[in-house]
């Protein structure tokens, strides 16, 4: 795999069941170092099975999916309104963040630092004790962002984090994750419908519906916007 590649996806379908129509179809495509790639398409068009198949959190039906070795990465998936439920100040939930895969109930002064730095960066320090049933949406989405990060991920994987959120709000999270690409070199993979993001923030794009429409920078898409967006 090549020096500035995080994830080769070579040919890979997936599908939730034996004799169940694909999900996603013979899908191809490079993650790389330091890029925003934006993953569009309609309802159904196979954008969060695919995010998850990445991150190992399904499994493939055929192909492969080759990662960097010691690959760190982070994945925020929609809001649910269950998550405001848990029994924790901000401070706790964004701790939670650096655990990288190993459980213990005390952190340390590195993880502790590693918390605050997310906190800065997503400008919530001001929140730290605030309990999480008690945020706005914006709050609690740079709550679970900075939860995301404070981990220090190459690859951070988005799945319509603004989805439900103001205009307003959604503006400043997207500046957000070009900060992140930008200050800490952070690959973002970042399934959306917002066209306007995907020409102003975005490296790259994938089209998608269930198997690749299009795969490369927006300048080559020719394609209609309307057929890829999500329908309610």
């Amino acid at each position: 795999m090549k020096e500035n590649v995080l994830v080769n996806v070579k040919d890979v379908s997936m599908n939730y069941g034996a004799g169940r129509q694909d999900a996603v179809e013979h899908v191809s495509l490079e993650i790389m170092k330091g890029e925003i790639l934006a993953v569009v398409g309609s309802n159904g068009s196979g954008k969060s099975t695919l995010m998850k198949g990445i991150l190992k959190l399904m499994p493939i039906t055929c192909g492969e999916i080759e990662r960097k070795k010691g690959l760190r990465t982070a994945y925020l998936a929609q809001i649910h309104t269950t998550e405001r439920d848990f029994p924790a100040n901000v401070r706790e939930i964004v701790l939670s963040g650096t655990r990288l895969g190993r459980f213990s109930p005390f952190y340390g002064a590195k993880q502790r630092k590693m918390a605050q730095e997310a906190m800065k960066l997503m400008d919530i320090e001001d929140l730290a004790r605030n309990n999480i049933g008690l945020l706005s949406g914006g709050q609690l989405q740079r709550t679970l962002l900075a939860r995301a990060i404070a981990g220090e991920p190459e690859l951070l994987v988005l799945d319509e984090p603004c989805s439900a959120l103001d205009p307003a709000i959604t503006h400043d999270l997207y500046h957000l994750f070009t900060r992140l690409r930008d200050e800490k070199g952070v690959s973002i993979v970042i399934a959306t419908h917002d066209w306007d993001f995907v020409r102003e923030h975005a490296d790259r794009v994938l089209v998608l519906d269930r198997h690749v429409e299009y795969y490369g920078n927006l300048s080559g898409w020719s394609g209609m916007e309307a057929q890829h967006t999500c329908h309610h």
